[in-house]
């Protein structure tokens, strides 16, 4: 089993074990709208808005979040990488790709919902293109839906997708609150 797949069944876990009905790919996609929305997301407010009756002093709920802390640091690293270095959390390569798609708009649901508990109500009133980008991931939030035909034009079709997916989410970061990146010192300008 891969990475990516690891970290899905690891936080599935720790859901179930919040009795939620959330799966990973959405709460994955909550997390980087929540982030995208406010700028900043700490531990503890992570934890109280995937954990309702969260208590940082339980030391049993805590080992079982540990998935979501995890999920928590890697994803602001991400989002704040100056390589770019962002990918959603959703199956490998190897999954059908009806199973991808399905993810992929669990995701953008997740996003969706992260990006309005976060405070965003009105999407005209983005900066830059953000107002188009979240359309579009209403869009794809209901790609769920579609019949696939898992050929090659199907893949293609889930790689474009994805790619704008991510790449609209680092945009969506950007124009919202610029990045706190260090700049690169490997880059030379000619």
């Amino acid at each position: 089993m891969n990475q990516a797949n690891d970290v899905i069944d690891q936080v599935d876990l720790a859901l179930e074990k919040l009795e939620t009905e959330m799966q990973a790919e959405e709460c994955h996609g909550a997390l980087c709208g929540l982030i995208c929305a406010r700028g900043e997301l700490s531990k503890d407010d992570w934890l109280g808005f995937i954990d309702h009756g969260h208590d940082p002093q339980d030391l049993l709920k805590r080992e079982r979040l540990a998935p979501l802390v995890m999920l928590h640091e890697v994803t602001i690293q991400q989002l704040n990488d100056a390589t770019l270095d962002f990918h959603p959390l959703l199956p490998e390569d190897d999954a059908p790709v009806d199973e991808r798609v399905d993810s992929l708009a669990q995701w953008c649901q997740g996003f969706l919902l992260g990006v309005s508990a976060g405070g965003v109500q009105q999407i005209d009133n983005l900066p830059g293109e953000g107002g188009e980008i979240m359309r579009d991931l209403v869009e794809i939030a209901r790609a769920d839906s579609y019949e696939l035909d898992e050929d090659e034009q199907d893949e293609a079709a889930y790689m474009e997708l994805l790619e704008y997916v991510r790449t609209g989410v680092l945009l969506l970061v950007e124009e919202m609150h610029p990045t706190k990146a260090a700049p690169r010192t490997d880059v030379t300008i000619h």
